[in-house]
């Protein structure tokens, strides 16, 4: 069962378009990546999930009951401490929000390391965090927190190797545990290794893709690399 059905929808800015007739399915409890070159849709594909944005034609059905949504755009307030942040997240998306110790133990059950990690921001300031910290604690956040569709966009960019890493395996668990994911990335091999199905946007429509081959014959290509430039440039 789907739980995101975008049904052959266009959408424009002005006069350039940006889909055109474009569909694109997520079923419940699935980890969906999505691929494009800057500008190609990404996120406005996000914000029409979220209700932030209109199709011109076609529909959009989003059946999340607890939907969460990473945007690109993180600008948290210097004078507060990471600590902070996190029960402004919580307070602003769940009525049961909980407290650190919840946290920590929820991340510590996918991986102890992550947990130390992001213990260790916890009394920080943004101010002292680089981008790659503020984004990876902002994504493992909303990670713990109840819900059944988790939307990020671009989770790992500017985020060190080792975050990248346990981002991703606690992505997995917790589809494990029910939860359905999109993800944004212009990390191709992250997305071709880690995700169950991901698209490309490729003139102005979603091609979907179930592995890195697969992605590689459909562009005659003999990397991630070229086959994703290839695909940008059709």
């Amino acid at each position: 069962m789907n739980i995101i059905s975008v049904n052959n929808i266009s959408f424009r800015y002005q006069q350039d378009n940006i889909f055109d007739n474009a569909t694109l399915h997520l079923q419940k409890g699935t980890l969906g990546g999505v691929l494009g070159p800057n500008g190609s849709g990404k996120t406005t594909l996000f914000d029409m999930l979220c209700g932030l944005r209109h199709p011109a034609e076609g529909s959009v059905l989003n059946q999340a009951a607890q939907p969460l949504y990473l945007s690109q755009i993180l600008s948290p307030p210097s004078s507060l401490q990471m600590a902070d942040i996190h029960r402004l997240i919580c307070n602003l998306t769940t009525p049961t929000p909980p407290c650190g110790e919840q946290t920590f133990e929820k991340l510590k059950q996918w991986s102890p390391t992550i947990s130390k990690r992001y213990v260790a921001l916890w009394k920080k300031k943004p101010a002292t965090c680089s981008y790659g910290e503020i984004r990876a604690f902002f994504a493992l956040t909303l990670l713990t927190l109840p819900c059944d569709l988790l939307i990020l966009d671009e989770p790992t960019a500017g985020i060190d190797p080792e975050f990248r890493y346990y981002i991703w395996l606690c992505l997995q668990q917790a589809c494990s545990e029910g939860i359905s994911v999109l993800v944004s990335s212009h990390h191709i091999e992250e997305i071709t290794s880690h995700c169950d199905q991901f698209h490309l946007i490729h003139r102005r429509r979603f091609l979907p893709f179930n592995d890195a081959e697969g992605f590689m014959d459909y562009f005659n290509a003999t990397s991630l690399d070229e086959a994703f430039i290839n695909g940008a440039i059709q």
